[in-house]
């Protein structure tokens, strides 16, 4: 489900992708919807609902891309993320870091 109140948009992961998420297409779908509110959002709250996706491949399609396009500063301040465990904190921390090195590398 993705429903927009005002200046914030919230995604559920389980109703965007379903209970088993671990696919790139499955990310691609939450990037997407992310894409599509960013400009008419203030915040755009992500709610993993708990769920453990633990796959590089959809955290980077979903979050991961992100970091190619926005700075730090605006990912952070824009995205909210919810009921994601310690573990993917981790992974997608991972991801990022490797994103904005990938950025810099290919900045002219």
């Amino acid at each position: 489900m993705t429903y927009s109140k005002g200046v914030s948009t919230k995604l559920k992961i389980k109703s965007v992708c379903g209970a088993k998420v671990v696919s790139r297409q499955d990310g691609k779908k939450v990037n997407k919807l992310i894409m599509k509110n960013w400009e008419n959002s203030q915040f755009i709250e992500v709610d993993f609902g708990n769920l453990e996706i633990a796959s590089v491949s959809f955290l980077d399609e979903a979050l991961g891309q992100l970091a190619m396009r926005f700075t730090r500063r605006e990912l952070t301040g824009k995205l909210k993320l919810k009921g994601i465990s310690e573990r993917d904190k981790r992974l997608l921390n991972d991801i990022l870091i490797s994103r904005y090195r990938q950025r810099v590398k290919q900045a002219p």
